[in-house]
């Protein structure tokens, strides 16, 4: 077996949907006992935070080859999650002047976007996916036959995909989603 056999297109796409539907659920379930209530959060309308799989797949892609180095991969995860927090939040603040988080007066926050414990939780949560869940996960999907395991994917990819076009046009937006920035107050 080639060394970055398990670096193919199909690992990548569900990679990245499933962090992006963990990190989707986390939320979830974090708001829902912080609040006391369901809240869809995030930019998208469908069951995905695409912040959380693309950090996923980084995080994948770059350290899959470290996994059994698991402090280096929690440096790592640690890194690479929070420039993806990082840049994507300065991103959808700029094009949409919404935050949809805002870490300002959290300790060791830079500019909102990230803070400390945002960045050990991607640590924490990066060196798991890394060392455990993504290597269990792509075990079982290689043992589905192709045809179900591409049907499955471009499902999946197609929902993503419709709900981005969707949500370019109308936003997921609202109390306990997304706040205008302070320039449009």
């Amino acid at each position: 077996m080639r060394k970055n056999s398990c670096k193919t297109l199909e690992n990548c796409i569900l990679l990245f949907f499933a962090g992006s539907l963990a990190g989707y659920l986390w939320e979830v379930t974090l708001f829902f006992f912080l609040e006391g209530r369901f809240c869809n959060r995030g930019f998208f309308h469908g069951p995905w935070l695409p912040v959380y799989g693309t950090g996923a797949l980084l995080i994948f892609l770059l350290l899959c080859s470290h996994r059994k180095r698991p402090v280096y991969c929690f440096v790592c995860s640690a890194l690479i999650g929070a420039a993806v927090e990082f840049f994507t939040g300065r991103l959808l603040h700029t094009v949409f002047c919404r935050r949809y988080w805002d870490y300002t007066g959290e300790f060791m926050h830079i500019g909102g976007y990230v803070c400390l414990y945002s960045v050990l939780g991607f640590a924490l949560s990066g060196t798991l996916f890394n060392c455990a869940i993504a290597p269990f996960l792509l075990s079982r999907f290689s043992r589905l036959p192709r045809r179900p395991r591409r049907l499955i994917l471009g499902a999946v990819s197609a929902a993503f995909l419709g709900d981005l076009v969707f949500s370019l046009y109308f936003p997921n937006a609202g109390a306990g989603i997304a706040w205008p920035s302070l320039s449009m107050r």
